[in-house]
């Protein structure tokens, strides 16, 4: 049932519907968000390089979303090979990375959390945000200060 329709609303965006393939499961939930653990990813053009993860499960909970490396082409977080079996990855192809981010009215207050970047198997659609022991990346860091590819 891979192409099986889901619909769900969200306040922002209202109705939307995508399909069973396409949902993202966090075993574990997200940090501070744990009871909701289905999420689909959606591109709005408005929004673009950005995108949302939008819980499936509660019409008020949204992500903004980016793939780091879009703005820090050199990023590269150190990934335990724990987290790595917990998703059930084996080759690097499988892996997708996000990261959160942090909106504000001031540009130059838009962040990205390069420390709990999210990682998703792409075989299996399943996901968890980390937690990186790796004191080169912080929770915000600044999207204009980025070096853009």
């Amino acid at each position: 049932m891979a192409d099986e329709v889901v619909r769900f609303t969200h306040t922002r965006f209202g109705e939307l519907e995508t399909t069973q393939d396409k949902i993202i499961s966090f075993p574990d939930g997200l940090p501070g968000f744990e009871c909701f653990k289905e999420y689909a990813l959606f591109e709005d053009p408005a929004s673009e390089p950005f995108q949302w993860f939008l819980s499936i499960e509660s019409q008020e909970l949204g992500f903004v979303v980016i793939n780091p490396l879009y703005l820090w082409p050199d990023y590269d977080p150190k990934i335990s090979k724990d987290d790595l079996k917990s998703l059930e990855i084996s080759k690097p192809e499988e892996i997708l990375i996000y990261s959160i981010v942090t909106l504000s009215d001031d540009p130059s207050h838009v962040t990205v959390n390069l420390s709990g970047p999210i990682l998703i198997n792409t075989t299996n659609r399943r996901a968890r945000q980390l937690a990186l022991l790796d004191d080169r990346y912080t929770t915000k860091h600044k999207i204009l200060d980025a070096q853009k590819v």
